[in-house]
């Protein structure tokens, strides 16, 4: 993708009518072009080679070589963001898609079943589609860092209170004043490997309860959960109202309801707070009841993903005291989140997912040792 081009995306499933659903529907969207169509994995791997797509939306179950040996091989030959689009009519199969996140996928989403539901992918595939190619190292250069081009100096959130702007080099957070109990996660587009390397990185034995928002389309969060659970081997579970979670529990907000921290410790599924910014569950309303509840024993984290949702939260969080990073541009999916963290003196640190939990690891070895 050049400057002024457009989106090339490859379309790879053995379903004629999907190709050509998918087709109509990125024939209507301005900036977006199809290069190509595969009908199974091993023509994708060809195809990715000889068209060289910014974006590929890929199939799992195909003949021959499925969507996970295809998504395996085009991140080994020409990596390229892989857009992976399953049909949730079976718990398993959404389970399942989540091994093409382990073999290099960007995103699982769902393959709509109805009209309606490709009506919904009209609107919300495009976004999804530039914001990776743009984030991709081939597809355009990245700007530089805000707090590079800023230069030195202080950046006003919204609230009037101004914070201390993030220095642009890596830099480890200072060991807190208080007992970590709670890690706050909120993360987007590209989020769910994000948020597997940041909880590989903390100590088995995790001494806090780690509060997880992950925007995902409805009906994937149990398996999100579960994906987890497999890859990290901790209590990896879809949050429930009232709950209390132990130290080491992960809880993950479920869709259609905020995740909020509550005074006595328990998790509130809240839906009568309105959607902020589209979101329910919000970031930003994690975050902003761990300012109000246990400010100085939260570190809060903000990863990979579209448009800019926690970062006001985690910026009352850190003037309340709490410990707050954002993932880097090299390693985001997408960098608007996490750009928007930055750019409002939300973050302390800026590192990989690993490196920030390499650094809470240590914060938490310094007050509990």
């Amino acid at each position: 993708m050049s400057a002024a081009g457009p989106v090339r995306v490859l379309i790879v499933d053995d379903s004629s009518t999907v190709r050509a659903v998918l087709r109509r529907l990125l024939a209507r969207t301005t900036g977006i072009e199809v290069s190509g169509e595969a009908t199974d994995g091993a023509a994708a791997v060809d195809a990715t080679l000889r068209l060289r797509p910014d974006v590929v939306l890929m199939d799992i179950e195909m003949p021959g070589m499925d969507g996970f040996q295809a998504t395996e091989r085009i991140m080994a030959l020409r990596p390229t963001p892989i857009l992976v689009l399953t049909s949730r009519a079976t718990r398993n199969q959404i389970r399942t898609a989540f091994e093409a996140i382990r073999r290099g996928a960007v995103e699982v989403l769902p393959k709509p079943e109805d009209a309606a539901g490709w009506e919904q992918l009209a609107t919300t595939l495009p976004d999804v589609i530039r914001a990776v190619a743009a984030a991709h190292p081939a597809a355009a250069p990245r700007p530089s860092h805000p707090a590079a081009a800023a230069g030195p100096g202080r950046v006003t959130e919204s609230s009037g209170q101004s914070l201390p702007a993030m220095s642009p080099t890596r830099v480890l957070w200072p060991a807190p004043t208080a007992m970590i109990r709670y890690v706050a996660v909120g993360a987007s587009t590209g989020g769910p490997t994000a948020v597997r390397d940041l909880l590989a990185a903390l100590p088995g034995e995790l001494p806090a309860s780690v509060l997880v928002v992950q925007h995902i389309a409805s009906g994937f969060e149990s398996s999100f959960a579960e994906w987890l659970a497999a890859e990290l081997r901790r209590d990896v579970r879809v949050a429930r109202d009232g709950e209390q979670p132990a130290a080491g529990d992960v809880r993950i907000g479920p869709t259609g309801a905020h995740l909020v921290l509550a005074g006595d410790g328990a998790l509130r599924l809240d839906t009568t707070i309105p959607p902020r910014r589209g979101h329910r569950p919000s970031a930003d309303e994690l975050f902003l009841s761990c300012a109000r509840t246990f400010p100085t024993e939260t570190a809060g984290v903000l990863l990979t993903g579209m448009g800019r949702d926690g970062a006001d939260g985690l910026a009352e969080l850190r003037r309340a005291g709490g410990v707050t990073a954002a993932q880097d541009e090299a390693t985001s999916a997408v960098f608007g989140m996490p750009r928007a963290a930055i750019e409002n003196g939300a973050a302390e640190v800026a590192l990989p997912p690993k490196e920030i939990g390499s650094a809470l690891r240590r914060c938490l070895q310094a007050v509990y040792r």
